[in-house]
């Protein structure tokens, strides 16, 4: 493993979610075929890469 996905991992920066994570449900078997309940496995990272792309998108002037 390469020390720059490790960072990602550690520190964000991952992978964008599929569309469908937004409404996706926590109960729900996790979109990356782990297994896992969603809310147990990317519901965290989801949740951060899409409030950091909303918070980028109504930014507005500067």
């Amino acid at each position: 493993m390469a020390f720059s996905s490790i960072l990602k991992k550690l520190f964000g920066g991952g992978e964008a979610p599929p569309p469908g994570a937004k409404t996706m449900s926590r109960n729900a078997p996790c979109w990356c075929g782990s297994g896992k309940k969603y809310k147990h496995c990317h519901f965290e990272n989801d949740r951060g890469y899409l409030t950091a792309k909303q918070n980028e998108a109504c930014k507005g002037p500067t």
